[in-house]
């Protein structure tokens, strides 16, 4: 049960946590202040107090009885891997906004690391949609460049080499994701701009790519706001070696997406995504072959249809109808010949 897991993180915390914070003393108490429960794991957030202060951290322990003790235990030792990897390539560059591992809990299925504080980039988005005037500011404008910045500074801290672009394997992956999403609805247009805006964008592409580790699961929703910048606090989907592009264009699409609320439009979301890559750095010469990508990462999202309960088939019909019309007028935006 995560409750006996945590009892074992608190005391190893209360009894050694001043190794990892060596000049603040002894811990005084070890404070469980909160916690949010996610399908396959809980989020505990806690305190180690000292005499002088007192630090925040975060537990990420794995739901045993909903993946298993073994799973949950590999699932911990590869993020918690992922994470001092990329810790330790910051640390090399200076670079920030990366939290470090605090202890290696991995045996209990849990990762312990230091907490970033701040709000979702995806809430700034959703409060410059929703107060008139709060979009004209320049919070939401420097979040998004510090976004593009630290995925550039990533990048490159965990850089591997380039790859050429299959680019006919990325076609047959178009076509079946229109297939796919056919059935819910996509119309023979909007797949014909698609396939044809992507081959031709495709044909006057570089014919390789920069490499990386990869986060895929770079969302406004997981980049972190805060006083001291950005940073992302979950790397439990990195893979360690993948094209870069493939986390910008997740992160553009997810941005993108969020027109299908009819309260955000077009110009707060192209702002973030002109900002952000501004600052990540992308040139005219790689913006087509990122279109393609950022199109087959909406397609995904349509293509895996509303998640919840099948009782809730009213919803997923409208989610369905939203995300149809949203996609075509992705694809006359993105990927239509110019008149």
């Amino acid at each position: 049960m995560p409750e006996s897991v945590m009892d074992q993180i608190v005391s190893e915390l209360r009894a050694n946590g001043g190794q990892y914070y060596p000049e603040r003393g002894t811990p005084r108490s070890v404070r469980v202040v909160g916690h949010t429960p996610k399908p396959d794991h809980y989020i505990y957030d806690m305190v180690i107090d000292f005499a002088d202060g007192s630090e925040r951290v975060a537990a990420k322990v794995y739901r045993a009885n909903r993946c298993g003790t073994k799973t949950a235990h590999g699932m911990a030792k590869q993020e918690y891997g992922n994470l001092e990897r990329v810790y330790q390539a910051f640390q090399k560059k200076k670079l920030s906004g990366v939290p470090r591992p605090v202890g290696d809990f991995t045996a209990m299925g849990a990762v312990v690391a230091e907490k970033f504080s701040g709000f979702p980039l995806q809430s700034l988005i959703m409060k410059a949609a929703l107060l008139p005037g709060y979009a004209d500011g320049a919070i939401l404008k420097a979040a998004a460049r510090k976004t593009g910045e630290w995925l550039r500074g990533y990048h490159r801290a965990v850089a591997d080499g380039a790859a050429a672009l299959d680019t006919s394997c990325l076609i047959t992956e178009l076509e079946k994701l229109c297939e796919k999403c056919r059935g819910e609805g996509l119309d023979d247009s909007s797949i014909r701009t698609i396939i044809a805006g992507s081959r031709g964008a495709l044909a006057r592409a570089r014919k390789s790519l920069p490499c990386s580790a990869v986060l895929n699961d770079f969302t406004p929703l997981n980049v972190i706001v805060g006083e001291q910048g950005v940073g992302i606090a979950d790397f439990a989907k990195m893979a360690p070696h993948g094209m870069s592009f493939n986390d910008v264009a997740n992160f553009l699409a997810a941005v993108e997406a969020l027109e299908k609320y009819p309260f955000c439009n077009r110009a707060i979301t192209g702002q973030v995504q002109q900002e952000f890559l501004d600052a990540y750095g992308i040139s005219s010469a790689e913006m087509g072959v990122l279109r393609v990508m950022k199109m087959r990462a909406l397609l995904s999202m349509f293509a895996q249809g509303r998640r919840g309960k099948e009782s809730a088939l009213r919803k997923k019909v409208m989610w369905a109808t939203v995300m149809k019309r949203f996609i075509q007028q992705a694809a006359e935006r993105s990927l239509a010949p110019a008149a």
